[in-house]
């Protein structure tokens, strides 16, 4: 299995990345692993370049983009900030244009897996991550298939904060 993971957190050996590599640890096959804070990576202009081919942008998530067209499986991680998710990983998702708009390209039938991580202890963004199943990655023709939110995260990687979460990753990996 070819798997590619974006990490939209900004904080290094955060409360992502440790569920990240507890999912990691149970996928069999190639794995390219993104930390958005530290890539170069640049914001969609709309400038329509990617109907006649590449993005212009010369970037990472060019590469990222590329391997995710030929991968089974995207590991979508990202915190809950402010009821959404971090700027890095809307940028990730606002480069899905070049490739929605070239009829040359699709992620058509890639599974996805979502870690999402939030301060709040309730279920108050719950129907946000949720949402993200038809938009951003049913829409391009993508197939969530698991979800994990950690609530109540406040602590950086703290494996005992995440137990639960780990549980379910666990679970989720169990099952690819």
């Amino acid at each position: 299995m070819k798997t590619v993971v974006i990490n939209g957190s900004p904080r290094k050996g955060g409360n992502c990345e440790t569920l990240i590599n507890e999912l990691i640890a149970e996928i069999d096959g190639e794995v390219s692993n993104y930390f958005l804070e530290e890539s170069n990576i640049n914001f969609c202009k709309a400038c329509l370049g990617c109907q006649k081919g590449d993005c212009v942008r010369d970037d990472d998530l060019n590469k990222a983009m590329d391997e995710l067209q030929e991968a089974d499986l995207l590991v979508f991680a990202t915190p809950i900030y402010y009821g959404q998710m971090t700027a890095q990983a809307k940028t990730f998702v606002d480069r899905f244009y070049q490739i929605s708009q070239n009829s040359d390209k699709s992620l058509e039938g890639t599974k996805v897996i979502i870690i999402a991580t939030q301060a709040n202890p309730t279920d108050a963004f719950q129907g946000y991550v949720d949402g993200l199943a038809g938009m951003p990655f049913g829409y391009m023709g993508m197939e969530v298939i698991g979800s994990v939110v950690a609530k109540g995260t406040t602590g950086k990687g703290d494996k005992e904060d995440l137990a639960d979460a780990i549980a379910e990753i666990k679970k989720i990996g169990e099952n690819l």
